[in-house]
């Protein structure tokens, strides 16, 4: 995986329905989630979502897979990783400069 950043704003993932999650960690190919996707989002999806600053929002397709979460004996999969399908360059580029501004490394 590439180099991620914090970031805590609302995602919105559109099937049939909306849903919102808030995410915790972003990078050029995926967000994390805070919490558990609902099982309803199954194959590609829809996701939306700001970063912080920038008045364009980031809209694509992505599937949604499983991460482990927890520690020790309380370990469990859970549905937190998006993981982005069909980003175009432009917003990978805004992404990559987001996560570097975030780390310090631009």
């Amino acid at each position: 995986m590439s180099l991620s950043a914090p970031l805590r704003v609302p995602v919105e993932i559109r099937t049939r329905v909306r849903y919102f999650r808030l995410a915790h960690e972003v990078a050029p190919d995926l967000l994390r989630l805070g919490s558990a996707a609902p099982d309803e989002a199954e194959g590609a999806v829809e996701v939306a979502f700001h970063l912080p600053g920038d008045g364009q929002p980031i809209r694509c397709r992505a599937r949604i897979d499983e991460m482990v979460v927890g520690d020790g004996d309380a370990e469990r999969a859970e549905r937190r990783e998006v993981r982005f399908l069909d980003l175009d360059q432009a917003q990978r580029e805004r992404i990559e400069r987001y996560v570097e501004e975030r780390l310090g490394l631009a």
